[in-house]
């Protein structure tokens, strides 16, 4: 009796190992990712509509900047023209931002400026509008901006069995962005075919990189690897859906002999 209950054991013990999801690697540290320059084609629909590209940089005093940048491509420009730059300067270590910058030229009206200045001390945001200061906020420890939290969350652990929840801010109001993993998938884009972890991002009553419809979702997904490097967006935004595929990689330099840069910051609750 004892070599059947041993068997039977042993049956479970396989089939709950091949149900369980692999944990995914250790996210990349900050640092390591300076120098990345990924490039996008975006398609409104089946019709190819627009440029975008997602850079991080050295930014002065040794801070991190992120940059995202969407352009139409020439036969849209005709219909519904758009010039969007976004940018982001975060402390390397904590990722705490000090400024958010938008500067969004959509259709045929004069572009408009958004930038929201951080004092990460005393926990504050000041929001201006073409330079008029319009809004100052009391901002928690932790806090991220709209494009510095994408950042955030691919440098933080993501737990398969939990959301990973930030304080997220565009300096007008302050909500709860939280992310999920939803599983693993092979991708095929432009720029090669990838292994893949699905996220879903929830950000709702702030524009971020894409600026979404209510109510849509938003689904990413990212490198199976200690990069975790976006290769496919898709989601609805106010004028249809979108879906934002890499087709080309610029990597990081590799790191200088001898350092060691700063690991990512402390996952949150």
């Amino acid at each position: 009796m004892g070599h059947r209950f041993a068997l039977l054991a042993a049956i479970l013990s396989v089939l709950v190992a091949a149900r369980a999801v692999p944990a995914l690697p250790p996210p990349p540290r900050l640092p390591a990712l300076i120098g990345e320059r990924l490039e996008f084609r975006v398609r409104w629909g089946v019709i190819p509509a627009a440029r975008a590209t997602l850079e991080v940089l050295a930014g002065p005093d040794g801070t991190v900047r992120f940059r995202a940048r969407a352009r139409t491509l020439p036969y849209i420009d005709t219909v519904y023209p758009v010039r969007n730059r976004v940018e982001s300067t975060v402390l390397p270590v904590s990722l705490s931002p000090l400024r958010y910058f938008k500067r969004a030229k959509e259709g045929w009206g004069d572009p408009r400026e958004v930038e929201v200045l951080f004092d990460p001390e005393a926990g504050t945001s000041r929001y201006f509008r073409n330079r008029e200061l319009k809004k100052e906020l009391l901002v928690p420890a932790g806090i991220q901006d709209p494009l510095s939290c994408f950042y955030a969350y691919r440098v933080r652990p993501l737990p398969d069995d939990r959301a990973v929840v930030l304080d997220i801010t565009d300096g007008k109001k302050l909500v709860t962005g939280t992310v999920r993993v939803l599983g693993r998938e092979t991708v095929n884009t432009p720029a090669g075919s990838f292994s893949t972890v699905k996220i879903e991002p929830r950000i709702e009553g702030i524009g971020g990189i894409f600026k979404k419809s209510p109510g849509a979702r938003i689904f990413v997904w990212l490198t199976d690897d200690g990069r975790r490097m976006p290769v496919k967006l898709q989601s609805e935004v106010i004028v249809g859906s979108f879906v934002a595929e890499l087709t080309e990689v610029r990597e990081p330099p590799p790191p200088a002999p001898g350092s060691a840069p700063p690991g990512p910051p402390e996952p949150g609750p």
